[in-house]
């Protein structure tokens, strides 16, 4: 009997790539409950958990899926006339089903609220950074923030937006938040979050200073005839954004026309006013580019779970691992940078008295808040760079897949992520403007010395003589530059002798494996004489058990071929 002959592929036969279903991303997320397990009191990680768990679970539902590819396939328009040719009351800002219930689903979880929880104890913002990174009701609020004017973005001085003082004779009964005392006039070039109830606003009073304002987008006012309706509250929308990236996102140019706020805080105070904000959004922003990289590496594993090369599983192939180890270390490395300054946050925003009990952590007072306002700039601007070159390898690592962009299919779709994260790079600060502000603050009075106290008094607690050491050595190299540099490393150091974050530790500090490229001083991270050299099989080990948390089977790849029999199968 003659072998049946080669059936030829077609368009519905032959080899199909199947990946591995997304997991929970909670569950399966090790160094975020690692975090969380450091910086949150048992009792409160225990009573959160079952929250965080469900999140998990509904972040990789159909049912977000389903929102999500809405709200990327119908991208927001704005109508500003009827089709009579008469202008509305206010401009129609019109948005998907998707990414409204996106917004609805959010506010369930409380996904800004829990930052706002007095329930949730001084640890509150942990928990809601784990929320967001993980990603009560639906009556809920969203503000707006706009600064960025044509003249520049983080550069507010040159603003042309003004204020006058106007108070109305006789405040409506109906709206007391449309009857602000200010007339606010001006353009605003860059307004994320269009859609917003209200919006916090920076603009000049008639002495030339800022001041910050609090405005809603619409007002309320009752006509001749006794019925109530909405106006605009002198906005206009001059058009939407055309962008890269976060098109689901309405961000327009607006122009405000007697608009009417609120004055926040004292007048001509405004950037002290609105600084803590900042510090929100700029952690909002590397929380953002932690989540976008962590889906993504959980994309790019699943991948290489379900594909082959050349006969051998991908997901072993020396190389691979190679990469996805190192893209799991550079991760940790900003997990813990980025929870470590939240809970510096928590001592700066509750204004606490007493010692933490994390002996790491600044004293609180003036320590605490020089080393958050260093931290934030940091945070923002490494972790943000880190995700975006991290998420490019992710895409790679699938190759010509990777480079998809499929809106109708947001579980697999790497090209989104790498889109919508790299506006983080440059939103609430460029690398290079938040890299000038740290540096000018910390010359300021004796900045310097408070932070290099709290530095010194830290590294003086980590127990292995070598990281402690290598750190020494590089923060005194820095220090002589007016460099933060090194504050990325010592919040990732382990808590405890767990294996795998000790080799971690010892791949960043000693072996210079996590450095990000242009951001660091290369005659400073470099390899440490007592770095020991591993063999490759050794590494190989390793890399396994960063990447995929197990032992290296021993029936493995090897190069593109294995080192057991042909007929060996895993």
């Amino acid at each position: 009997m003659s072998p049946s002959p080669p059936q030829p592929a077609t368009a519905e036969s032959g080899y199909i790539t199947q990946p591995v279903p997304l997991e929970n991303t909670y569950t399966t997320d090790t160094s975020l409950q690692r975090a969380l397990k450091w910086y949150l009191p048992e009792a409160t990680l225990r009573s959160v958990e079952p929250h965080f768990t469900q999140l998990g679970a509904e972040a990789i539902s159909e049912r977000v899926r389903r929102w999500s590819a809405d709200a990327e396939r119908n991208q927001p328009y704005v109508k500003s006339h009827n089709v009579w040719g008469q202008r509305y009351d206010y401009d129609r800002l019109v948005t998907t089903e998707g990414w409204e219930q996106l917004g609805k689903w959010g506010a369930r979880h409380k996904i800004v609220s829990a930052g706002y929880d007095s329930a949730l104890g001084l640890e509150r913002r942990t928990v809601q950074y784990a929320l967001g990174l993980i990603s009560e009701t639906d009556d809920h609020w969203t503000s707006g923030q706009w600064m960025t004017e044509r003249a520049g973005g983080s550069d507010v001085h040159n603003t042309e937006t003004w204020a006058t003082y106007s108070p109305l004779p006789k405040p409506s009964a109906s709206d007391s938040l449309g009857d602000g005392d200010y007339l606010i006039n001006g353009f605003k070039f860059f307004s994320s979050a269009t859609d917003a109830n209200v919006a916090l606003v920076l603009a000049k009073t008639p002495s030339g200073k800022l001041s910050t304002f609090l405005a809603p987008l619409r007002r309320t006012i009752v006509g001749s005839d006794g019925v109530s309706r909405e106006i605009s509250n002198g906005v206009r929308i001059h058009r939407l954004k055309n962008k890269l990236g976060t098109k689901e996102l309405p961000t327009a140019e607006l122009e405000l026309k007697d608009m009417r706020a609120h004055l926040v805080g004292e007048v001509d105070q405004g950037v002290v006013t609105i600084a803590p904000l900042l510090n929100v959004t700029r952690i909002h922003t590397f929380i953002g580019s932690l989540s976008g990289w962590r889906r993504a590496l959980s994309i790019a594993k699943s991948f290489a779970k379900a594909r082959t090369t050349v006969g051998e599983p991908l997901w072993l192939i020396p190389m691979h691992l190679r990469l996805l180890a190192d893209l799991e270390v550079k991760h940790r490395g900003g997990m813990n940078l980025g929870f470590f300054t939240v809970a510096v946050m928590s001592l700066v925003e509750n204004r606490v008295t007493q010692p933490s009990v994390h002996t790491h952590l600044p004293r609180p007072g003036r320590e605490a808040n020089v080393v958050f306002r260093t931290l934030t700039a940091t945070a923002k601007a490494v972790i943000s760079k880190m995700a975006i070159l991290g998420i490019q390898e992710c895409q790679e690592a699938m190759g010509g897949v990777g480079y998809m962009d499929e809106a109708d299919e947001p579980e697999f779709n790497i090209s989104r992520i790498l889109r919508n994260t790299s506006v983080n790079s440059i939103w609430e600060g460029t690398t290079n403007v938040l890299a000038s502000e740290m540096v000018r603050f910390l010359l300021k009075a004796d900045n310097m010395q408070v932070f290099v106290g709290w530095m010194n008094r830290t590294l003086a607690l980590i127990r292995t003589a070598t990281l402690r050491n290598a750190l020494s050595a590089m923060w005194s190299a820095l220090r002589a530059r007016f460099s933060p540099r090194t504050n990325r490393l010592q919040p990732f150091l382990p808590m405890h002798a767990d294996p795998v974050s000790m080799e971690i530790a010892r791949r960043w500090i000693l072996s210079a494996e996590g450095g990000v490229g242009d951001m660091v001083f290369h005659d400073i991270v470099t390899v440490q004489k007592n770095a020991s050299h591993e063999d490759g099989e050794n590494h190989l080990q390793w890399d396994c058990r960063i990447a995929w948390g197990m032992e290296l089977p021993t029936n493995r790849a090897s190069g593109h071929r294995s080192m057991q029999s042909a007929s060996s199968k895993l």
